[in-house]
C-alpha cells in the first residue's frame, strides 16, 4: 500500500471510481458524488481540492481529499464557534469494493490529518450519513468526534465530525 497525491494522470480513473461508487452503493444517500467542478478543481493549481489515493499493486484502490473551501458547512461551524477559515474538510472518500476492510481509508485519512496539521489548519471536519457505518468508523478511528447532525444543502442528512488539530 502506498499513499500519494493524485496527479492529472489519475483524472479519468477518479471519474470512473466516482461513477462506480455512485452506481453501486447499497444506499445512494451515503455518498454525494464529486461534481464536474470539484473534479476540475482537484487537478488545477488553486489548492481548493487536494486528492490523495491509496495505490495497491499499481491500482488506485481508494481516494480521499482535503477541501479548503468549507463555505457550504460554514453555518454549522459557526454554530460550534469555529472559524471556517481555520478549518479544512475531509471528503470524497471512496474505496473500491475489492479493497474494503483493509484499513486503507483509515490510513489515507490519517495522512490527510497530518497534512492538514502541517498546513496550519486548526480544525479538521468531515460529514457522513448517519447510517454509513464504514465512514463513521473510519472517521472515529482517525480521532474525529461526531458533534452534531444537520441537513447539508437542506437535503442530505449528515453527521458532522470534528477534530481540533
Amino acid at each position: 500500500m502506498k499513499i500519494q497525491r493524485l496527479s492529472k494522470a489519475y483524472k479519468s480513473r477518479l471519474i470512473e471510481i466516482n461513477q462506480f461508487t455512485t452506481d453501486h452503493l447499497s444506499s445512494p444517500a451515503h455518498y454525494i458524488p464529486f461534481t464536474e467542478k470539484e473534479i476540475e478543481a482537484a487537478f488545477d493549481d488553486s489548492g481548493k481540492v487536494v486528492l490523495y489515493g491509496v495505490m495497491e499493486e499499481g491500482t488506485l484502490a481508494a481516494v480521499s481529499g482535503l477541501f479548503t473551501d468549507v463555505s457550504d458547512i460554514a453555518a454549522e461551524l459557526v454554530s460550534l464557534q469555529i472559524d471556517a477559515e481555520k478549518a479544512v474538510e475531509i471528503g470524497g472518500c471512496m474505496t473500491l469494493p475489492e479493497y474494503r476492510n483493509k484499513g486503507y481509508m483509515l490510513s489515507l485519512n490519517r495522512e490527510l490529518l497530518r497534512i492538514a496539521r502541517q498546513e496550519g489548519y486548526r480544525y479538521l471536519v468531515a460529514t457522513a450519513h448517519p447510517d454509513n457505518v464504514a465512514s463513521s468508523r473510519s472517521l472515529t478511528k482517525a480521532g474525529m468526534n461526531k458533534v452534531k447532525q444537520f441537513y447539508w444543502h437542506g437535503d442530505y442528512l449528515r453527521d458532522l465530525y470534528l477534530l481540533q488539530l
